[in-house]
């Protein structure tokens, strides 16, 4: 597969683009699209993504950059959908892109055996999935009448979608589920370029909340670990990872590369 031209005007939606990993990839990509690309980039957090919005233009001043504060998983989410994914004079673009970064760690302190409250399974997979799957299916409607449109999806995943942690069931039930949504999707259409890109452990509010809260001893020892020692990876670091991986193009369409692979 030959390497991938990102110096093109691009629309690109960056969804949990508020702090940590998600922001990080939103300042990279901008750094490295085409003049007259548009990025979207959605969280809760409207303070955080104005400060996302900031840096993009400090950095990236030839990128429109456009807020969307909203709930992905809330009532008024299909209109959120809308707003992300409303694409201005369509024709000048060249690539579009759509990273799912949305997620959240769930209940940690209970293992499967003590899950029992079907609303908090439920709210849990509708954030970090079916959400996602809405999200995805908007931006395809979306984007198919651009004029020779690239299209690329990246799902940002972890090592828990292939390897169980104790006490986490939510978590990996989650990202593997994700995964193989992806999976399918390469499947259905191989001329989109779909990526589940896992970023490592990073240092983000998540290590701190895994450190506090997980309930086996084994797993919240090592998140401890990385709490104190500070050795978590820079989301940075990961972020640039991951545009040189969209940059060379040589994944396997669909397949889930990890940021020590």
């Amino acid at each position: 597969m030959a390497a991938a031209d990102l110096k093109v005007a691009t629309f690109c939606v960056v969804t949990g683009a508020s702090k940590g990993f998600g922001q990080a990839v939103a300042i990279n990509l901008a750094e490295t699209v085409g003049d007259g690309s548009l990025i979207v980039i959605t969280a809760r957090g409207e303070g955080g993504l104005n400060e996302t919005k900031k840096k993009i233009e400090s950095v990236a001043p030839h990128v429109q950059v456009k807020v969307a504060a909203g709930d992905i998983a809330g009532p008024y989410s299909e209109q959120l959908y809308t707003r992300v994914c409303e694409i201005p004079t369509p024709e000048k673009f060249k690539h579009a892109v759509i990273v799912h970064n949305v997620g959240s760690l769930g209940d940690v302190s209970k293992l499967v055996s003590e899950m029992s409250d079907p609303k908090a399974i439920t709210d849990y997979y509708q954030l970090n999935v079916s959400s996602v799957l809405c999200l995805n299916s908007k931006f395809f409607t979306a984007t198919a009448s651009l004029p020779s449109v690239r299209r690329t999806v990246v799902n940002v995943t972890s090592l828990c979608a292939l390897q169980p942690f104790k006490s986490w069931s939510m978590y990996c039930g989650g990202k593997a589920a994700r995964d193989m949504v992806f999976k399918v999707l390469a499947q259905e259409q191989p001329d989109v370029r779909v990526l589940s890109y896992a970023p490592g452990p990073l240092q983000t509010d998540m290590v701190e909340e895994a450190a506090k809260n997980t309930a086996d001893q084994e797993v919240r020892g090592y998140f401890t670990g990385l709490s104190k020692n500070r050795t978590a990876l820079d989301p940075d670091v990961s972020a640039k990872k991951l545009v040189k991986l969209l940059q060379d193009n040589k994944f396997e369409n669909g397949s889930h590369v990890d940021f020590y692979d």
